[in-house]
């Protein structure tokens, strides 16, 4: 590719108008015959550049939100969760039993063989125990 060293005139007005239609960096890099690394730094030096490809990437996203929204308010489930899930995140089912559970885990030892249970025993004080009566 050809190295320009500044961007042409029209560099911000064309590059709005391509990120307004899905184009990538190195998508619009390639339509000016420059590397990306060319149109990036053509980025930094020019600010209504960067401004001018930041608001065609928002009427991307915008044209495909409404467009997304339009078929969700037409009766389609899965854009309708969609958009649910993604910008009110909605999760399906009751969750508040899952979020509000305790749980208590009992960690028990291992069994003992009949050698350690015995010497276990005969450790054991006996105790008296209260009854009613006494």
């Amino acid at each position: 590719m050809a190295f320009l060293k500044n961007p042409p005139q029209y560099v911000a007005a064309e590059t709005h108008a391509l990120a307004a239609t899905g184009h990538s960096k190195l998508g619009i890099a390639a339509y000016f015959g420059v590397g990306i690394g060319v149109f990036e730094r053509w980025m930094e030096e020019d600010d209504e550049l960067k401004e001018a490809f930041a608001n065609g990437r928002e009427q991307e996203r915008h044209a495909l939100h409404a467009a997304l929204f339009n078929k969700a308010m037409r009766g389609d489930g899965p854009s309708a969760m969609f958009l649910l899930k993604s910008r009110h995140n909605y999760r399906e089912g009751d969750q508040s039993d899952i979020s509000n559970r305790v749980q208590i885990t009992f960690n028990l030892p291992g069994a003992m063989t009949p050698e350690q249970f015995k010497t276990l025993e005969g450790v054991a004080k006996p105790t008296k125990r209260v009854t009613d009566g006494d």
